[in-house]
């Protein structure tokens, strides 16, 4: 598990996104690369948008793995050079934000093409790129200064893992991820839903007041679509899978009104 901080200069009336922005799963015909370009350009021009890579960027499927499918498999990728291709289109993509990009996250599809093809995708497009690898799994601490102010946010940032289907029990696994980690903001990949909560407690202030604050959490949805008209089914069409939402959440802060909130 990795740990960063990140030092936000800001004024009075700012408000900030922090954008998990994952599960693209570049490669395949099912990848929603339109969305992720106008995506991309919405960053880009946001002079107050952040984001971080939640994992599983690529495919990394290759014909060795049981889900591999050569029908499917999108036309920039030669099917013997899919690692190189991969990142290739990635870095392509998402160079234009790589200065906002707070970090990037491994996933299991990069996980896998480094531990049965020896490809570290993940460390190639973060030294491609110029950004932190977070590794799995990572706590950010987020200052925002103004002057001699400063407003401290914590951020707990998993690809994650698991197999639920029903919305309820991916909630579920979200809940318990934001019981587990003192963190105020808790975001997790894999499941490709888009589910957000906010969870309110009570906090003794140093003052003596009891003051309500509010911890924010996310399943941070994909650009994968399970089913997609006049090619193979995707692995998870012949799994019956649910149809998700493409995209991803948003989280805001107002470090001014020590405000935090999350949309879907």
């Amino acid at each position: 598990m990795e740990v960063k901080e990140f030092v936000i200069r800001y004024h009075r009336p700012d408000v900030f996104k922090i954008i998990p922005f994952g599960d693209q799963h570049l490669g395949t015909k099912h990848c929603y690369e339109d969305g992720i370009i106008k995506k991309v350009k919405e960053i880009q021009n946001d002079p107050f948008a952040y984001w971080i890579d939640m994992g599983d960027s690529c495919e990394c499927i290759t014909p060795s793995d049981k889900r591999w499918d050569g029908g499917v498999i999108a036309d920039w990728l030669h099917p013997d050079n899919i690692a190189t291709d991969q990142v290739n289109h990635y870095c392509e993509l998402f160079s234009p934000i790589k200065d906002k990009c707070i970090g990037k996250l491994a996933g299991n599809h990069e996980q896998s093409i480094k531990k049965y093809n020896f490809d570290n995708v993940q460390k190639n497009i973060c030294d491609r790129l110029g950004i932190t690898d977070l590794g799995y799994s990572c706590f950010i601490r987020f200052i925002f200064k103004r002057g001699s102010e400063h407003h401290t946010y914590t951020g707990m940032f998993t690809h994650g893992s698991g197999a639920a289907i029903t919305a309820g029990s991916k909630m579920q696994r979200l809940q318990r991820l934001m019981d587990n980690f003192d963190a105020d903001i808790v975001a997790q990949g894999h499941t490709h839903d888009l589910l957000t909560y906010t969870k309110p407690y009570l906090k003794l202030a140093d003052n003596n007041n009891i003051k309500q604050r509010v911890k924010v959490g996310a399943m941070t949805g994909c650009w994968f679509r399970t089913y997609t008209q006049g090619i193979s089914a995707s692995y998870g069409e012949q799994k019956n899978y649910s149809p998700v939402m493409l995209g991803c959440p948003t989280f805001q802060i107002t470090p001014d009104k020590d405000i935090l909130s999350v949309q879907g």
